[in-house]
């Protein structure tokens, strides 16, 4: 192979076992490039002589004939997972200086397939953002294009992706996180059915909302990598027992016959590829069905009433006492107020204030409550438009990526910047983003179906 770093994970495995080249030699490929890129901001965290230990050990494990599905593959990880003895931040000044005494169950998986960790990529601060503009380590920029932002709050590892800073990456979507900046970086990003891949160890924005999933240059790589993350884990009470498919094996890129719901609301704005991927989905001999979601324009608001909710409770745990940046005060109370104004960015502290308020006794019931109604209205939605279709498909962000002072100022807000992928995340459908910015939603627990239409669509360029 010429440039090593310039090939997806795939690619890279059959090169690997092969022995056209070593893990020492790729990873020290990508240490290569990372240092080349890293004005991108793309990592907070790098990890060379972990990396370089970790392809060391995983060329004689290859030697005595012991190889994992990921064995000697460099991989980046999203500053949200715990990695035990790796600083990890979520991208936030309180957590500056924590290093976890123990590894998350979805990033230890990837290290018992053989893996190795490349470093800890950048995300909005507690993934609360669009853009990584809340990051305490600042923006990650967008490979294509410097001035623009390479979305959130997974812009670290989609960027990661995207400029070849790694073979593949994982990543956390609460509200749409992996599916937008995958669409503005032109990479692939798969988010499982809740509770097929492990929340433990991975730090909480919305816990009835946050799934760990992964990027990839292809589907193809998201599906090995979701393979090898997903199981069984009885430290998340989430997690379920369900077997794990054959991701991979299962891309056989045939959809005859597969009905494919095309959703009404998320045809309001269309990218240029739109027409031209419906008549290639027609020549792979789906059939398209139109389908209707009415209470869509209701998942912004549920969304963040429901996140802010959570979040407040989630976020109480960083006072100052067990781990993190401590600023000290002449009483308890204020060591606490000192810490958390210092510690938390400006909207992390907006958002918890807000979720404050929506679980207080007065909007628990004014607020709370009916936004809980409102997801299952939208999930009844889901499962009406299911009983017609086996998938559905729509663009995940028909908007181009904006610049990084466009996101300062706002822009991340737009109402099309997750309008299209918030419903999948309230009702924990599985949902994937090809590398030509065109989704796929299945039904719960239907992930290898996903991964195979996404497999199929992804072939139109």
């Amino acid at each position: 192979m010429t440039d090593l770093t310039q090939h997806t994970l795939l690619e890279l495995k059959q090169g690997l076992d092969k022995k056209e080249f070593s893990s020492v030699e790729l990873t020290q490929a990508y240490l290569a490039r990372m240092a080349e890129k890293r004005h991108l901001n793309a990592y907070i965290t790098e990890t060379p002589e972990k990396a370089l230990q970790m392809a060391k050990e995983s060329d004689e494990r290859r030697a005595k004939g012991q190889v994992g599905l990921l064995e000697g593959l460099p991989l980046s990880v999203k500053d949200m997972f715990c990695t035990k003895g790796v600083k990890t931040t979520a991208a936030s000044k309180i957590l500056s200086n924590f290093i976890p005494p123990f590894e998350s169950t979805t990033t230890q998986h990837l290290w018992d397939a053989g893996a190795v960790l490349l470093g800890k990529t950048n995300t909005d601060e507690f993934a609360m953002g669009s853009s990584t503009i809340t990051s305490y380590y600042g923006p990650t920029l967008n490979p294509h294009d410097e001035t623009k932002v390479a979305g959130g709050s997974s812009g670290g590892p989609a960027c990661s992706v995207g400029a070849h800073l790694c073979a593949g990456a994982t990543g956390t979507e609460t509200g749409g996180s992996i599916r937008q900046p995958a669409s503005f970086c032109r990479v692939a990003g798969y988010k499982p059915t809740y509770g097929r891949c492990s929340r433990y160890g991975v730090i909480a924005y919305a816990s009835s909302l946050d799934v760990p999933g992964v990027l990839g240059h292809t589907v193809a790589d998201c599906a090995l990598m979701t393979q090898v993350m997903a199981g069984h884990d009885p430290k998340d009470s989430t997690s379920s027992h369900r077997p794990v498919e054959p991701y991979v094996q299962m891309l056989d890129k045939n959809i005859t016959g597969l009905k494919i719901g095309l959703p009404k609301e998320y045809q309001e704005l269309l990218p240029d590829n739109w027409e031209k991927a419906l008549q290639f989905l027609k020549e792979q001999g789906a059939e398209l069905v139109d389908v209707s979601l009415p209470h869509t324009e209701e998942a912004g608001m549920v969304y963040y009433i429901v996140s802010q909710g959570e979040a407040t409770a989630n976020l109480a745990r960083y006072d100052g006492v067990r781990y993190g940046m401590r600023v000290d005060g002449a009483t308890l109370d204020e060591m606490y107020m000192n810490t958390r104004m210092d510690g938390f960015g400006e909207e992390v502290r907006r958002r918890m204030i807000l979720g404050t308020f929506f679980t207080s006794a007065k909007g628990y019931y004014d607020y709370f409550v009916p936004a809980q109604k409102m997801r299952a209205l939208i999930k009844q939605d889901f499962d009406k438009a299911f009983e017609q279709v086996d998938v559905l498909f729509s663009p995940a962000v028909p908007i181009p990526p904006f610049t990084v002072e466009e996101a300062r100022h706002g822009a991340s807000k737009g109402r099309f910047n997750d309008t299209y992928l918030m419903p999948s995340c309230l009702t924990g459908l599985p949902a994937g983003c090809a590398n030509n910015g065109l989704q796929v939603i299945g039904k719960m627990w239907d992930d290898a179906l996903v991964l195979k239409v996404l497999d199929v669509v992804e072939m139109c360029k």
